[in-house]
């Protein structure tokens, strides 16, 4: 029986575009733990669309919002969120017929409607005439909400339900309030300046407008939003994240304009994903399905990020560390050690209908916890946080020798337990991800390509923070584990017929033999045997598998491969990514630049720059800009991640703050960009400015300010010294 053939399994899987809405034409925003989905003209809706709403903590706290002149919708002329956390709409009335039975011509009025989250959600509507008559007309704002959490949103059965109360005027404006069947209590508080002429029934806000020729009107909404009842989260929105998620200290200035819009776009969306709670800074996954912590893709974006600012590296590890697994329970596939992998905090997760309290079904956050952490060390030289976290780091490594191989055969697997688990528990979780050549999925347990990769890696990582310790012979005892493992891994992932590896192993030790972009990334960890980089890269880069947009997760010509299904076909940013950077790490420069080219000419192509989770993939040949998926997250993290992470890749950029070193290996500039100068690079307690030059096929790099000691070293092995490096020589990111 296929896992995701009920919609409380399914709303566990990222990608279902049968339950979700579309997300296309829809103005996004985000201020700390609130976020807000609208149409182009302002309007929350959920009879237009069902993602609509303002939410916080998992929970629509508003689902309609409207405006009306005498009743009828207005013309969009302008519709932008321009800053991450506000959005404006410049709207203006068609042919409208008034209660007075006379005509207001079209282009009479102007509306223009600024939203701006934070604490409070405020909303300015601004409503001048243009015209050179007197006009009298009606304004009104419409609210309601069911207070729906986000698992109802996304396709889930409803479950039990509180009481919701019917609107009610009070003299702080109209509230709207649910009593959870979870104790809590949530509030929608809606505030008017200057207080509405009518109150209508149930919800609605009428203003009767005078103007004069050239006058104008204002009012001024206020929206106040609470959670009040047991639990430790905070009752209110925190302050949005100009206040407490500030992000990027290092700043990137190159000879291409547009190059330079792109990669601000991409701060832009990875500050408007910082998100604060219970103490700790980290990125939240996506909006809007995935505002939460998120074991893997917090991670992983926190890896890209460190470049350019490690303070929220910092604060993910602590978080995380907070939730790390202490017991065997099946509901929420927990074990001891464990990393988790999704933290719910809404009505159903309160009360347990759902198992994300967190959920533990990701087999690989585990290990990519032990890379960030000692990568964070590189970066930093802060030894003090892998003392404080000693202990989970431990922890983690027994979770992996002892617990996580299921079926005994040396491989960390998984297998859910749970009743509403995941079937698929690497970074491709959708029910049909992972894939024999037949198309047919393959049979738990499941031990991933990219996942012994990050074991492996993990163990080194592991080993370097022991030595840094004094602790060699726990050093050389999981530097003997990693270089067994890697050992293993070239017998039973290498398929000597089909010149690649194995997608994944599953029961019996049999390898699912599908063509897929999961080798990518093992090549990111070092586990792939030098003898057999050339043939993996040749692979990722056959017609096949790249569309010209990006590396497709599926090659096309496999049973199961469909371009606009979510992981079996379509291109994901962070995954290309993670890719150049191993293409890179085994001398593939060229290539690496390829792949980084694809994306970036990609975010060119989408609305403000911005690249989405996840796109269509077709081949390039095919549409002069890349297809959408129709419910992807956008803004999300670690697709904002991607193109600095590539352009870390492309520079070269691999420090060692412990030994107070920053090596600059291989650096290799795009043909699209000459020049490209980095300001305020941070490696230990040094600090550095550097200016990167393309002469030809070479890179040169200057150093314009340092402050600190730092030792750099450019290095410009070729590809053949390069790929030859595996375990004792310092990866590149």
């Amino acid at each position: 029986m296929k896992r995701e053939a009920s919609s409380e399994s399914r709303l566990l899987e990222h990608g279902s575009s049968t339950v979700l809405p579309d997300l296309n034409d829809t103005l996004i925003t985000k201020a700390g733990s609130v976020f807000c989905l609208c149409a182009r003209d302002g309007d929350l809706d959920v009879d237009v669309n069902g993602s609509h709403g303002l939410y916080f903590h998992d929970t629509r706290f508003l689902e309609r919002a409207t405006l009306r002149i005498d009743g009828q919708p207005l013309t969009v002329l302008l519709s932008s969120a321009f800053q991450d956390d506000r959005s404006v709409c410049e709207l203006t009335n068609p042919d409208l017929e008034l209660a007075d039975g006379t005509v207001l011509p079209k282009e009479r009025l102007s509306i223009r409607r600024e939203r701006a989250l934070g604490r409070k959600v405020v909303e300015t509507i601004e409503v001048r005439n243009f015209g050179a008559e007197p006009v009298g007309c009606r304004l009104d704002l419409e609210f309601a909400t069911s207070f729906d959490d986000m698992f109802v949103i996304r396709g889930a059965a409803v479950g039990k339900r509180g009481k919701l109360h019917r609107p009610g005027w009070t003299t702080g404006g109209l509230l709207l309030r649910y009593d959870g069947a979870d104790k809590r209590k949530r509030t929608t508080l809606i505030g008017f300046v200057p207080p509405p002429s009518a109150k209508g029934h149930g919800a609605v806000a009428t203003y009767k407008l005078a103007l004069e020729a050239g006058e104008r009107a204002t009012v001024r909404i206020t929206i106040s939003l609470e959670d009040r009842g047991p639990g430790a989260l905070e009752t209110k929105p925190v302050s949005s994240r100009r206040g407490e998620a500030s992000f990027a200290t290092v700043s990137v200035k190159s000879d291409n304009e547009l190059f330079d819009q792109v990669l601000a776009r991409s701060f832009e969306d990875l500050r408007m994903l910082a998100t604060r709670e219970r103490g700790e800074t980290f990125f939240a996954a996506g909006v809007p399905w995935f505002v939460c912590l998120f074991g893997r893709d917090s991670l992983v974006t926190a890896l890209q990020t460190l470049a350019y600012d490690a303070r929220v590296a910092a604060d993910t590890l602590l978080l995380v560390a907070k939730y790390q697994g202490r017991r065997h329970d099946e509901w929420r596939d927990e074990e001891p050690g464990k990393i988790l992998h999704e933290l719910r905090v809404d009505e159903k997760a309160n009360l347990n209908e759902v198992p994300q309290t967190p959920y533990y079904g990701t087999i690989d956050a585990t290990p990519l916890f032990i890379c960030l952490l000692a990568e964070y060390v590189r970066w930093t030289g802060d030894l003090a946080l892998f003392h404080k976290l000693r202990g989970n780091l431990e922890r983690a490594l027994r979770w992996i020798d002892d617990v996580a191989d299921h079926d005994g055969d040396g491989f960390v697997d998984y297998e859910s337990r749970s009743s509403k688990g995941l079937a698929n528990q690497g970074w491709k979780d959708s029910g049909n991800a992972i894939t024999n050549q037949d198309g047919s999925p393959v049979v738990p347990p499941v031990a991933l390509v990219e996942v012994q990769g990050a074991v492996y890696r993990a163990k080194l990582d592991a080993a370097w923070l022991h030595r840094l310790e004094g602790d060699a012979a726990r050093a050389r005892e999981l530097e003997r584990a990693a270089e067994t493992l890697r050992t293993r891994f070239q017998r039973a992932y290498w398929l000597p017929r089909r010149r690649f590896l194995a997608v994944a192993l599953q029961q019996g030790s049999r390898p699912a033999a599908s063509l897929a972009s999961n080798q990518g990334q093992a090549l990111w960890s070092g586990i792939v045997d030098p003898k057999h980089a050339d043939a993996v890269a040749k692979r990722l880069l056959s017609t096949p598998m790249f569309s010209g947009w990006g590396i497709r997760t599926l090659a096309v010509g496999e049973a199961a491969f469909n371009p606009i299904d979510y992981q079996v076909g379509a291109v994901w940013p962070h995954d290309n990514s993670l890719i150049a950077a191993g293409l890179k790490r085994y001398g593939f420069e060229q290539e690496a630049l390829r792949v980084f080219t694809a994306i970036y000419q990609a975010a060119t192509r989408f609305p403000n720059y911005r690249l989405p989770e996840v796109f269509a993939g077709f081949a390039r040949e095919r549409y002069p800009e890349p297809v959408q998926y129709p419910v992807a997250c956008s803004p999300q993290a670690w697709a904002a991640g991607a193109l600095p992470f590539m352009l870390q890749t492309a520079l070269g950029l691999t420090p060692d703050a412990t030994r107070r070193e920053l090596v600059i290996r291989r650096p290799a500039l795009p043909d699209w960009l000459g020049e490209a100068t980095v300001t305020g690079l941070q490696v230990g307690e040094a600090s550095l400015d550097l200016h990167f030059r393309r002469s030809g096929t070479a890179t040169h790099v200057k150093i314009l300010r340092q402050r600190g000691k730092l030792r750099v070293r450019v290095e410009s092995q070729q590809r053949q010294a390069s790929a030859a490096t595996h375990t004792k020589k310092r990866p590149v990111f």
